[in-house]
């Protein structure tokens, strides 16, 4: 069966940054309409199967029932607890079940989730978080066609997409000896170390007690943490290698939106180019994954991040329709 996954985080955008911060907000009902248009999308390409991602609120399963697509609808048989850790073994469901291509609605946190469950998952990321890096604003329809197209085998799915780039995170004790490893973690965008002792708050926006932070993009435009370095340095997410930065009270000042309507000043001490080569952070502090706390550093610790090109194969919609159109297969 050529199948396409779906997956919506209902906690997408609902943060805390929504109160500090002036961002508005998806809402169930936008996010079953999303869900509906790439169900259709996906329907109309060929695909035979559609996989669902069980959620907390049952989006996916509210946005199609009733529903007449000609094709079997299944829930993955996966653990809802209402966090992250749903998106993950759902995603790790997708790939155990043959799935072809993932339309997965959230934010950057949503897409770390589904890397973390299916490291090379072939991911159609629509923005419905908070800070949309990562993700993309793509017309759903045609998310939902594109997956089809990459599910059937229309459309080649080394033609039309790319390998993101992935900080590869390892948590040791301070002597940095790899059998004492601690934890092993990723980012899609940025990792952060911040002043703290506590993971508190998921969000990041306090500019103050930001102390390190490594990014994989730094578009100009964009928002979070990542926009701090396209201020003095952009990288563009397709382009190899990404960026290290230091702060501190010496260094060039700059303004940068660290959340939707929310600017504010940082300096920087020194950026630098990464590249495949690991830097080390010491603790103490807090470690923060793609602009969310998530795990407190001791000062006995220390911390690898490691910049890898093997993460989710990011789907060219514009480019996978392009290839359909000269494949003919829109003439019927």
């Amino acid at each position: 069966m050529t199948t396409v996954g779906l997956i919506a985080n209902p906690l997408a955008g609902k943060d805390i940054r929504r109160l500090v911060a002036r961002a508005g907000s998806v809402s169930d009902a936008d996010k079953m309409s999303i869900l509906r248009q790439a169900a259709v999308g996906a329907a109309e390409s060929g695909a035979t199967r559609l996989l669902i991602a069980p959620d907390s609120q049952r989006l996916a399963v509210r946005a199609i029932a009733g529903l007449d697509l000609g094709l079997t609808i299944e829930v993955a048989d996966v653990r809802v607890d209402g966090n992250g850790a749903d998106t993950v073994a759902a995603a790790r469901s997708f790939r155990d079940n043959g799935v072809g291509a993932i339309v997965a609605l959230g934010g950057d946190g949503t897409s770390r989730d589904v890397a973390k469950g299916w490291l090379a998952a072939p991911l159609v990321a629509l923005s419905t978080g908070t800070n949309n890096v990562f993700p993309q604003t793509i017309e759903a329809t045609s998310a939902g066609l594109a997956a089809g197209l990459l599910a059937t085998g229309v459309v080649p799915i080394t033609s039309a997409s790319h390998r993101a780039k992935v900080l590869h995170v390892q948590v040791t004790a301070s002597s940095g000896d790899p059998a004492g490893c601690l934890r092993h973690d990723l980012a899609l965008v940025d990792v952060a170390l911040i002043d703290g002792r506590f993971v508190g708050s998921r969000a990041v926006w306090d500019p103050d007690r930001l102390r390190r932070l490594a990014v994989t993009t730094a578009e100009p435009g964009s928002v979070g943490l990542s926009s701090v370095a396209a201020a003095l340095r952009p990288v563009d997410r397709t382009r190899p290698g990404g960026l290290s930065l230091s702060f501190g009270p010496a260094g060039t000042s700059i303004r940068a939106a660290l959340a939707p309507g929310l600017f504010a000043e940082l300096t920087v001490d020194s950026i630098d180019d990464l590249a495949d080569q690991p830097i080390t952070w010491s603790g103490p502090g807090v470690l923060s994954f793609d602009g969310e706390r998530g795990m407190s550093l001791r000062p006995d610790q220390s911390v690898t991040i490691t910049l890898r090109t093997d993460g989710p194969r990011v789907v060219d919609v514009a480019r996978v329709c392009e290839l359909a159109v000269e494949a003919g297969w829109f003439v019927k």
